[in-house]
This record gives C-alpha cells, sequence and structure tokens, in this order.
C-alpha cells in the first residue's frame, strides 16, 4: 500500500462507535491517525444490532465526527452469533510439477468450510493455522513449494448471516461502504501483539463494552477464538443494581473508584460522589465478583479447546474494561499465567487520545485495512460490499487473514 493513503476502520461497539481515519506505512509498520470520530452506541446489545435506525444514527455521528469521505471502511464484528473450531484437511496435488499455486491453496480453503451448520450460518473466516507437505509439518507458506500431498490446519470462524446482514445494513445506510469485515479480536491482536508473542503462545482478551473477545496464539497461528457475551456494561450494571443507584452514576463511580481486588480495599472506606458516599469494599466485591466470572469464562473457553492457560508469553488484556484496577493481577491468578494490559502499539499523530486499550480495536483495523488494500486485485476481502449483495458476498469476506 502506498503510504499515502487514507485508510478508515468503524469499530461498531455496544457502548461507543469508533471510527479512524489514517495512513498506514506497511515497510516501517506504524500507523498515522488523521482524525478519530466517536459517538455513544445506541441500537445495539453485546455487540448485535437490534435497532439497525438507532444504530445507524450512531455510526453516522462517529463517521461525520471521523469526517469520513470518498473512502471505503473496514469494520469489525463481533457478539455471541460468532463460533468457531479447528479443522484440517488433505488435498492430492495433481499438477504437473506438484508446485502449490494460489489456486490449490484456494481449493484448501474451500474444503475447509465444508461443514455442516445451523440455517442461518455461515462459515465467515477460514484462518490457516499451518500446512504440512508430504508429511513435514510446520510450513506456514506454502506457495511455490512441491508437495503431492498437502494438508491445511485452520481455525474455521462461523457466523450468523442475519446479524452481519444487519451490521451491514446499518453501516451502509450512513453512505459508505463496506471493504472488509473483520473479527475483532484480531483486529485487537494485530494492534496489541508483538510477532514474538504470537510465535511464543499468547492469550488475548479484549474487554469491551457489551462482549469480552477472546483469541489464541501458538506459533504464530491462531488456535482458538471465543465471544463471551459480558463487559463493561455488566460491571456498571452490577454496581448499579447493589448499591441501588442509577447506571450512569455507577459507570461513574466504576471509573473513578473501581477495583476488582476487595482484599486489598479498608472494609470501612467510603468514597463519595455527588455528595453521597458509598462503602469502597463492597463496591469492589460487586467488581471482581463480575471480573471473576469472565476470566473463569475465558479459562474454561481456553480448556474446553485443549489449550492450557499457561502460555509463555501469557495473557494480554486491553478493552476499555481492562483498565479496572487488578485486573492484571485477578487475571494471573484465575488464568495461572502472567497478565499485562496492553495498548496500540505503533501509533503516530493522534497519540495521546489513541493510545489506550478502548481504541485497540479501531487502530487494528486501520493495520488490515492497508493490509487488505495492499494484497491488490487477488485479494477477494477487497472487494467493495453492499447489504444487497451480501448473500452471495459473505463466503468470500474473510477468506485469508
Amino acid at each position: 500500500m502506498a503510504s499515502g493513503r487514507l485508510v478508515y476502520g468503524i469499530d461498531v461497539g455496544t457502548t461507543k462507535i469508533v471510527a479512524l481515519a489514517g495512513r498506514v506505512d506497511p515497510r516501517r509498520g506504524w500507523v498515522e491517525v488523521l482524525s478519530r470520530g466517536e459517538a455513544p452506541s445506541r441500537g445495539l446489545r453485546r455487540g448485535m444490532i437490534v435497532d439497525r435506525e438507532l444504530a445507524a444514527s450512531s455510526i453516522a455521528a462517529a463517521i461525520d465526527d471521523c469526517e469520513v469521505s470518498g473512502g471505503r471502511v473496514v469494520v469489525g464484528i463481533a457478539g455471541g452469533h460468532l463460533s468457531s473450531f479447528n479443522t484440517e484437511v488433505t488435498l492430492l496435488n495433481r499438477g504437473r510439477n506438484r508446485t502449490i499455486t494460489r489456486r490449490f491453496v484456494r481449493r484448501l480453503e474451500e474444503e475447509a468450510r465444508r461443514v455442516d451448520l445451523d440455517e442461518d450460518a455461515q462459515v465467515l473466516h477460514v484462518v490457516p493455522r499451518g500446512y504440512v507437505l508430504d508429511g513435514t509439518e510446520g510450513v506456514k507458506n506454502p506457495l511455490g513449494l512441491a508437495a503431492r500431498k498437502v494438508t491445511l490446519r485452520a481455525h474455521v470462524v462461523c457466523g450468523a448471516v442475519s446479524s452481519i446482514q444487519n451490521l451491514l445494513a446499518a453501516v451502509e445506510d450512513c453512505g459508505v461502504r463496506v471493504s472488509r469485515v473483520v473479527l475483532e479480536p484480531l483486529a485487537s491482536a494485530e494492534a496489541c501483539l508483538t510477532e514474538e508473542e504470537r510465535e511464543n503462545g499468547v492469550i488475548l482478551m479484549d474487554i469491551g463494552g457489551g462482549t469480552t473477545d477472546i483469541a489464541v496464539f501458538q506459533r504464530g497461528a491462531l488456535s482458538h477464538t471465543d465471544v463471551i457475551p459480558l463487559g463493561g456494561q455488566s460491571f456498571s450494571s452490577d454496581l448499579a443494581y447493589g448499591l441501588k443507584i442509577p447506571v450512569d452514576r455507577a459507570e461513574r463511580l466504576k471509573l473513578r473508584y473501581g477495583t476488582v481486588l476487595s482484599s486489598a480495599v479498608d472494609p470501612v472506606a467510603a468514597v463519595g460522589l455527588g455528595g453521597r458516599h458509598y462503602n469502597a469494599h463492597f463496591m469492589s466485591q460487586i467488581l471482581e465478583c463480575r471480573a471473576r466470572e469472565i476470566l473463569e469464562y475465558a479459562r474454561d473457553s481456553i480448556r474446553g479447546a485443549r489449550l492450557p492457560t499457561s502460555l509463555p508469553a501469557g495473557a494480554v488484556l486491553t478493552g476499555g474494561g481492562s483498565l479496572l484496577d487488578g485486573m492484571p493481577e485477578l487475571a494471573e491468578d484465575i488464568l495461572r499465567t502472567r497478565a499485562r494490559t496492553a495498548r496500540p502499539r505503533r501509533v503516530r499523530g493522534q497519540v495521546k487520545p489513541i493510545q489506550k486499550p478502548q481504541y485497540s480495536t479501531a487502530v487494528g483495523l486501520l493495520y488490515l485495512a492497508a493490509k487488505n488494500d495492499h494484497a491488490g486485485p487477488e485479494s477477494e476481502g477487497a472487494r467493495a460490499l453492499s447489504f444487497g449483495s451480501i448473500v452471495e458476498a459473505v463466503k468470500s469476506w474473510f477468506r485469508g487473514g
């Protein structure tokens, strides 16, 4: 991609919509954020559109604030309708010289898509984890190599066509065209993780407003993804219920005084807001209970995929929910591995407002927009999508990484 070309990313979250415009230099590996638009999110519940008109209004406000014009956007997708699994397929290469071509790799990916799904479900994303060539393991890029028996090991992500239709419709109601839809934990990983962490093995947890996205990498490849239908909103709602106060007041208390380490809080300590005082220890117990639930869900999801939670690069927490005091320490206790909070890396331009965990997905979308554009016309994900053509186009959105 030419470093001067603008790319756009839109993170359609449960609590806020973030639109970014920027330039990416793929050779130097950094993104320059030129403008940001942000608006409170309406019409969404746990990552999915429940009111198209309200959602479109929120998205339009963020787009106008960012001054997106004349470009195609990359949109992040999350929500409880997503599911994933690992698979492997094998084909015989009957080419004359047995050289593996791009066409042959696409045949492997199409084979990986041939699974039985529910009526509204669709294979969205086939992410290669590695290839085996005539018994030789550990091949990451088979193009140009010779082999007769080729096995693709892949991570397959599925989702509800109706939910994706609703997302596309709401975005395109705002007068922009979607060039690609990206699984949100992949975008967050692009912004926060190093290649060394992916190679060594790492857990990424993006604790957003309505959901927590999980992605596990081993030997540089995506091994597991999951979506937990709990996030920052759950913390605020719990506080509101426990303290018998409005949610907006609970949100302010959470941001100002929230901690998930109740053992470190004096049982008689009090915090004040708006002339009223609240027991700090009781607040921390409420927040810790919900945080434990989220982290235990992540632990059980990873173990259910027959993967260890103790990986060499540990756990990386991002998203707005990761900013609660004590989250890394609690994650270390539950996941039995070291943990840290991460913000987007390699960001220039509007650095101060963007280099925060709550913008990881949006920044990652810019990087993936640049990669998609740089792939050129052979990249099927580069084709513009529209609501009207979604059913036919959905099969090819996520091909490749």
